[in-house]
């Protein structure tokens, strides 16, 4: 049982990550924040890439753990 808990919290990460990826990848006109140049542009890719893993990491956290409440909360007042 706490393999499996293990991959669904591991696949909830990825799957965050990768929502939090696009969203800031399309949603945002980055260059309103910074000056888009050809050096700038994979130095960016970065940012997004770093602010989107914590970003996703953080939502996932926030969701699995509404999970294990709302989980706990059934269990006591059955």
């Amino acid at each position: 049982m706490e393999v499996l808990n293990q991959m669904v919290t591991m696949l909830s990460h990825f799957i965050f990550i990768a929502i939090s990826y696009q969203l800031l990848a399309t949603v945002i006109d980055w260059s309103k924040f910074v000056k888009l140049t050809d050096e700038n542009i994979p130095k960016l890719r970065m940012l997004v890439l770093f602010m989107s893993i914590g970003l996703g990491y953080l939502v996932s956290h926030m969701v699995l753990e509404l999970i294990q409440i709302s989980q706990s909360l059934f269990f006591m007042f059955q």
